[in-house]
């Protein structure tokens, strides 16, 4: 029932898709071209909206490690230029996307989602203005930018897939289940809080088999900044965590006393070598329910 919606990034060819796109309501949905870096386009593309989900980010862990101090400018540096103007603009909600690779982070990407959770919830606490601030971390998006499911269906149609270490383990998140995250945040979070949605994990080499297992597999060796294993949480955040089934939250130190789900073991962790594994058959039924196998 949103009045407008307004697509805020500085890829213009996702914006020239949109566009395209027969599906898109052009009377609802805006496109505006900015980078987060940009803090006038910022506050121009941020009035009078009551909403904002920042999923903005540059991700590739590899070039991140390369370009730190880019990195820098857009996920930590871009992160305070979003809270500045929806503190000055009144913005109701901002809802930022995170990754397990900001638990424990050993790279330059890892290091700048941590920071960008950090920026966050200072401004929730600080309480400023009305604004509120919530964080959904989550594992690997099934085919987003910087994922290893589209580079995969491209090698395989030229038969050999490149792996940096086989028993190599991730969470992997369907674009459904993320958005539930985001809705489910939405409606009950109360602000200061990291949602983390419960996700399977499975080996890298049974991704490449359930992508093709006829095809041949060149182990290639980890790249710097890269885990052999992510991690959900840490065990620091036990102390404000509770379980909620499908779902864990970090609560906000200074949240009421009545928080929602049971309180956790000292000692809990959401490891992706530990967490239930998909086998190949599991991993190639969740890629043809997101569209990426027939």
């Amino acid at each position: 029932d949103a009045e407008e919606i307004i697509i805020y990034s500085r890829d213009e060819q996702k914006h020239h898709e949109l566009q395209l796109d027969p599906a898109n309501d052009p009377a609802r949905v805006r496109s505006i071209i900015g980078d987060i870096r940009d803090l006038d386009q910022l506050r121009f593309a941020m009035k009078g909206v009551s909403l904002v989900f920042h999923t903005a980010a540059m991700k590739h862990v590899h070039l991140a490690e390369q370009h730190p101090v880019e990195a820098h400018k857009t996920n930590v540096l871009g992160t305070r230029h979003v809270i500045e103007t929806a503190l000055s603009e009144k913005v109701s909600r901002v809802i930022a996307s995170s990754t397990d690779k900001a638990v424990d982070p050993i790279n330059v990407y890892g290091n700048t989602k941590f920071m960008m959770e950090l920026e966050l919830m200072k401004a929730d606490r600080e309480k400023a203005g009305n604004t509120r601030f919530d964080v959904i971390r989550h594992g690997n998006l099934l085919g987003s930018k910087g994922s290893v499911v589209p580079l995969f269906i491209e090698q395989a149609k030229k038969g050999c897939l490149t792996l940096t270490y086989p028993a190599m383990t991730r969470f992997w998140i369907g674009r459904d289940s993320l958005l539930d995250s985001f809705h489910h945040c939405l409606h009950q979070s109360e602000g200061g809080e990291t949602i983390i949605p419960r996700s399977p994990s499975c080996r890298i080499d049974v991704l490449a088999c359930a992508i093709d297992e006829a095809v041949d597999q060149e182990v290639t060796g980890i790249r710097p900044g890269e885990k052999q294993h992510e991690l959900l949480t840490s065990l620091q955040e036990c102390p404000l965590m509770t379980d909620c089934g499908d779902h864990l939250i970090v609560r906000s130190p200074s949240a009421s006393a009545s928080m929602r789900g049971e309180a956790v073991a000292e000692d809990f962790q959401l490891r992706s070598d530990l967490a239930p594994q998909l086998t190949i058959q599991d991993m190639r039924e969740l890629l043809i329910a997101e569209g990426w196998l027939p």
